[in-house]
């Protein structure tokens, strides 16, 4: 078999056109995140020096917390249409579905909470998250105090 003369330099324009194309639908739903799970206090303590970097702990309504302290932080990845789910310190379940990206570059997300043996705490909540900022869901009891859970999600 004899090569044809330029049959390499096509190879190499059909792997860079490939390498150039967009990519699929399903890479382009794919998200990047983490889960950080805080107990929040109203009595004096320290706050995690993990937190430090998150301004919005330091804002309303989270500034009344006068201690707070990371007891989870996990790293996630989404797909959109799957669910994911997290176990919380308290024994319910976390459930993060990524709806879509959307052409912004904004996550519509939902969340809710399950408990293991009861009806729904959290039934359903929808968000429409920017990259890199996070948001919470606040108000479960947990060991004298409150949990803050914070998503933070990333392209």
């Amino acid at each position: 078999m004899r090569a044809r003369p330029g049959g390499g330099a096509l190879v190499a324009l059909a792997l860079g056109l490939a390498l150039a194309a967009p990519a699929p639908a399903a890479a382009q739903n794919r998200v990047r995140g983490e889960v950080f799970v805080v107990l929040a206090k109203e009595t004096p303590g320290t706050v995690d020096a993990r937190l430090e970097g998150m301004a919005a702990l330091r804002r309303p309504p989270f500034d009344s917390f006068r201690s707070m302290e990371l007891l989870q932080r996990q790293p996630v990845q989404l797909t959109a249409g799957d669910n994911r789910d997290l176990q919380l310190p308290n024994g319910r379940t976390l459930r993060i579905r990524l709806q879509r990206v959307m052409p912004d570059g904004r996550f519509r997300v939902e969340v809710s909470i399950k408990r293991p043996t009861r009806p729904d705490y959290l039934p359903l909540l929808q968000v429409m998250a920017s990259p890199g900022d996070p948001f919470f869901v606040v108000g479960q009891a947990h060991d004298g105090g409150t949990l803050v859970i914070g998503i933070r999600l990333t392209r």
